[in-house]
């Protein structure tokens, strides 16, 4: 009886083990075997095997001029889109809150830039910023200003892959906020409104208390998404020009897979985990606030 009750105890947990193995395979594994290669100083390019070097990656990497650079540029432009996401998505949110049959169509009409693969949507956009045949500089033409070369130039050239972000992220902000908004209680606003309450204090003292916590939720998930954004960037510039578009991850991707640095890439890869980790514990504490 004792090992049929054992046998039937460990049935469970013999389901579950396959999903374990493939965790630990494909997240677990992964992640202690990068931090290994941090340790060592690992080129493709050299047929010697990886050197332990201990910190010196770390070491070298708070050294390197180009990396503060793009950590820079990393910031500006995570900054930049998260916060214009957010207000831009709240605006639409408050805008369109009644239940009718035009704004239903609005609502569709907004989801769809979130809805377009990056590479797709970066492709289209890079087509528009052509300085010869794309649409911004037909337009300026027709208003008498000569258009920059927007993706080859290294004064427009983040503003012009910040504007790609927030035109494809800001729907997801503010999918969010009006689900948010859309489920607080009508009862406070209706006493607010019999309490003569303007519309920016309605929104100032109930609404944006209200809807904090998701405004929270959107903020860390874009916070996360652009911090360590790839595919849009790669495409529009790759970095350039002059690396004035090259955040952290575009630099790690050219460090391993052009340089061949394997155990600075790692390294760069850490600090960026790192980073973002830190930043979304403080959000959630933030949230855990409100």
């Amino acid at each position: 009886m004792s090992s049929i009750k054992n046998r039937r105890f460990n049935i469970p947990q013999l389901m579950v083990l396959p999903t374990i193995i493939f965790i630990l395979a494909v997240s677990v594994y992964p992640l202690i075997y990068s931090f290994y290669m941090t340790l060592h100083d690992w080129s493709l390019t050299r047929a010697e095997p990886p050197t332990f070097v201990g910190i010196g990656n770390y070491i070298s990497l708070f050294q390197d001029s180009r990396f503060w650079y793009s950590f820079r540029t990393t910031v500006i432009f995570t900054g930049w889109a998260v916060v214009m996401e957010m207000v831009i998505g709240m605006t639409l949110a408050l805008s369109i809150t009644r239940n009718t049959r035009f704004q239903q169509i609005c609502r569709s009409i907004l989801l769809i830039p979130m809805m377009i693969t990056p590479v797709v949507l970066s492709l289209m956009w890079k087509y528009m910023y052509n300085p010869e045949y794309g649409i911004f500089n037909y337009f300026l033409y027709f208003l008498k200003i000569e258009g920059p070369i927007w993706l080859g130039e290294p004064s427009p050239a983040l503003p012009a892959v910040i504007m790609v972000d927030i035109w494809q992220w800001t729907p997801f902000v503010f999918l969010l906020l009006f689900s948010g908004i859309a489920s607080l209680p009508p009862d406070v606003f209706e006493a607010a409104q019999v309490d003569g309450a303007t519309g920016f204090q309605t929104f100032r003292n109930i609404t944006l208390p209200l809807v904090t916590p998701f405004l929270l939720v959107a903020l860390l998930i874009r916070f996360m998404d652009s911090f360590r954004i790839f595919d849009t960037i790669y495409v529009l510039t790759k970095g350039g020009p002059a690396n004035a578009t090259e955040t952290l991850s575009i630099y790690t991707y050219k460090v391993g897979f052009n340089y061949f640095n394997m155990g600075y890439a790692a390294t760069l890869s850490y600090i960026i985990l790192v980073i973002i980790t830190i930043a979304s514990q403080q959000f959630v504490k933030l949230e855990g606030k409100s």
